[in-house]
């Protein structure tokens, strides 16, 4: 997975592996649940190679196991924190020396029904910047509020329980507000990735003023 990068407090590193997006016919169920199980041990085989590259302990010597609400969690070595993201031929794996973390990618796409994602995630503030936009646009920006708002939940490890509609930001990323649990807005760290063109990925990490390392790998056809 090549040379480890500087990093350590302060830091949180990223890794994202892109695939050729899916083509084809559209897949059935089984087919479905054979390709979620396939890019879940893709995104854990990253996460322990990201691991193995900041640490001096290697993939199969590590020891991850999964809290009451499924996310993954590093216990050997101790003392850091990971988080997982898997969509349509990419994964994402995020590791944090400071704070709990949460990274979600997902692959540009035409939305099946975008009005009902934007109903169910965001604020009436951010619906409005959607619908400003010219509608070739208005997907990415969709989906860039979603990972934003995916990544703060898994950070804050609320899952589906989290107020989706209380996490906002603006189109160009500024953390307007966050669910009260979260505490001050000061205290959090968020970004978009720079990762590819059909690719929309966000990190953040409850602890302020973290730098984000960002690496883009390529998927192997098989994984994705």
């Amino acid at each position: 997975m090549g040379e480890p990068h500087r990093a350590g407090p302060g830091h949180v590193a990223v890794w994202v592996a892109v695939g050729a997006p899916p083509a084809g016919e559209p897949l059935d169920l089984d087919q479905r649940a054979r390709r979620y199980r396939r890019a879940r041990a893709t995104a854990r085989r990253i996460g322990r190679h990201l691991v193995a590259a900041y640490t001096s302990c290697p993939p199969d010597r590590q020891a991850w196991e999964r809290d009451d609400r499924g996310r993954p969690l590093l216990v050997d070595p101790g003392g850091l924190h990971v988080s997982l993201s898997h969509a349509e031929a990419v994964v994402a794996a995020a590791l944090s020396w400071d704070a709990p973390v949460g990274v979600d990618v997902e692959r540009l796409r035409p939305l099946a029904d975008p009005g009902a994602l934007a109903r169910t995630a965001l604020s009436e503030a951010e619906r409005r910047a959607v619908e400003e936009l010219p509608e070739p646009l208005r997907d990415a920006q969709l989906l860039r509020f979603w990972t934003r708002k995916e990544a703060v939940a898994k950070a804050l490890g609320t899952g589906l329980a989290t107020h989706l509609r209380g996490i906002v930001t603006t189109a160009h990323g500024a953390v307007v507000s966050l669910p009260e649990e979260c505490g001050d807005i000061s205290a959090w760290s968020m970004a978009d990735l720079a990762v590819r063109d059909d690719v929309i990925a966000s990190v953040t990490v409850r602890a302020p003023g973290v730098r984000v390392l960002t690496r883009t790998l390529a998927l192997p056809a098989d994984e994705a």
